[in-house]
């Protein structure tokens, strides 16, 4: 509220003003599936794989007064499809504008109510995903976490957490990373197993016929 005077008189003027305030969630829920399907190029093998990502986070609004909330999605990868791509709020969806660097949208949520953001996506990648829980040391209030593999062969990068629970399926892995109150440097994430590749194991056998040889005609 401000205090002007014109032509002699006071006159009170209000402005509104709006502010971006981080919001911290409140839960985190979220289901990974991989389907491997490795892909051969010439002598070579390479561990493709298809995957689907749904996360429900949960937030609230603390105020006393409807709030405005904007959400942003980071693309983990520029390089990569993003198929049916689902925002929503509260499981209604919101409209979404995207860029080159992700995708963004905005929900109204009344006073004092808790809200779920729902989002989920079909990709696909190579070798190696991951789920950044933040940059540098992250925080993450009730996480669960829970991914399932079409495959048993499973292994994690020295720069990820294990998970705090699996279990065998028919044809691969559930796994769970379930934390209340997780403070860490550390991200979720599954390495793809790879196939023996004949191509190098051929040049190496191609080098060593000549030696091989040798000693057959010594």
């Amino acid at each position: 509220m401000l205090l002007d005077e014109e032509n002699g008189k006071s006159v009170v003027r209000t402005e509104k003003y709006e502010t971006a305030i981080p919001v911290k969630l409140t839960a985190s829920r979220i289901q990974v599936d991989f389907h491997l399907d490795p892909r051969q190029k010439g002598l070579l093998w390479y561990s493709t794989y298809q995957v689907q990502f749904a996360g429900d986070y949960s937030f609230r609004n603390d105020s006393a007064d409807p709030q405005t909330f904007c959400f942003r999605f980071k693309f983990p990868a520029q390089k990569a499809v993003y198929d049916g791509l689902t925002m929503q709020v509260n499981e209604t969806k919101i409209s979404s504008t995207t860029d080159d660097q992700g995708a963004g949208g905005q929900a109204a949520v009344g006073p004092g109510e808790t809200a779920v953001f729902h989002i989920a996506y079909r990709s696909q990648g190579l070798n190696s995903w991951k789920y950044k829980l933040g940059d540098g040391v992250a925080q993450a209030h009730d996480l669960n976490l829970t991914m399932r593999t079409n495959f048993r062969d499973i292994d994690f990068a020295d720069d990820t957490l294990s998970p705090t629970a699996k279990q065998r399926t028919a044809d691969g892995w559930d796994l769970t990373w379930r934390y209340s109150d997780l403070i860490s440097g550390f991200q979720i994430g599954m390495t793809m197993p790879e196939k023996l590749q004949p191509g190098p194991l051929t040049g190496e056998i191609s080098y060593a016929a000549p030696v091989s040889l040798f000693f057959f005609f010594s």
